[in-house]
């Protein structure tokens, strides 16, 4: 099972980060003290969520605008397009994130 370690400080708040590991992209967003990651594509158009912002727990696609609940991952414009949330731990002054890569 893929896996990112990385210190939570290196998570800036309401700017989405992009990691890639194991050839898969994930983008990892922070909105207080929420950290959320999902893979880093739109599941309306594949544009990748990391070229777009966040704003008051709401993470927004650059391409056409869907925007995604970053606590649940739901399309606020679009029941039909959501995103699956990764798992996310925090330990101390870390966070780690790891997804099924079937």
């Amino acid at each position: 099972m893929p896996r990112i370690d990385v210190p939570v400080d290196q998570i800036p708040q309401a700017v989405p980060l992009r990691f890639e590991q194991a050839g898969t992209a994930i983008v990892v967003v922070r909105a207080g003290d929420r950290i959320a990651a999902f893979l880093d594509r739109c599941p309306h158009a594949d544009w990748p969520l990391s070229e777009g912002e966040v704003i008051d727990g709401v993470l927004q696609c650059q391409g056409h605008g869907f925007e995604f609940d970053i606590a649940s991952g739901r399309c606020i414009n679009s029941p039909v397009h959501e995103l699956k949330p990764l798992s996310v731990r925090r330990s101390d002054d870390r966070v780690q994130i790891e997804w099924d890569d079937s």
